[in-house]
């Protein structure tokens, strides 16, 4: 019998750990388009990189434990974008803390685009 409490015990932890650890309502994809006036919308396949990622925090950093605010929540768009690795959190504009993490994890892992016009399409000149 103490067997059998125990491994249903385990189940259920085993349970609330997938339940709460990898939220369901997150976008399948997400249309990033900051940079609008000079590129085309980039498309970032949201649900693909959780998966790969595996932990929401490795992308939702420095928030508070159970939470995973959208970038704009915490990085401020700014027009001039300048990106310095050195500086973080969330006096990183937004455009670098994207360029950050995006290029910073393609380049870790060795694959994914990391040019400019790899995610963005350049807009013609009207």
């Amino acid at each position: 019998m103490l067997r059998l409490t125990v491994l249903a015990m385990l189940l259920v932890s085993i349970f609330l750990f997938i339940t709460l650890a990898y939220p369901t309502n997150a976008p399948e994809i997400i249309t990033l388009d900051i940079l609008s006036k000079r590129y085309g919308p980039v498309e970032f396949s949201h649900g693909y990189h959780a998966d790969m990622a595996g932990d929401c925090a490795s992308c939702h950093h420095h928030s508070p434990e159970g939470t995973t605010p959208a970038c704009g929540e915490c990085h401020e768009p700014i027009t001039v974008y300048h990106y310095d690795p050195a500086r973080e959190g969330p006096n990183l504009g937004l455009k670098g803390a994207y360029h950050g993490q995006c290029m910073g994890c393609h380049k870790e892992w060795g694959t994914g685009p990391v040019g400019c016009t790899d995610c963005h399409e350049k807009k013609v000149a009207e």
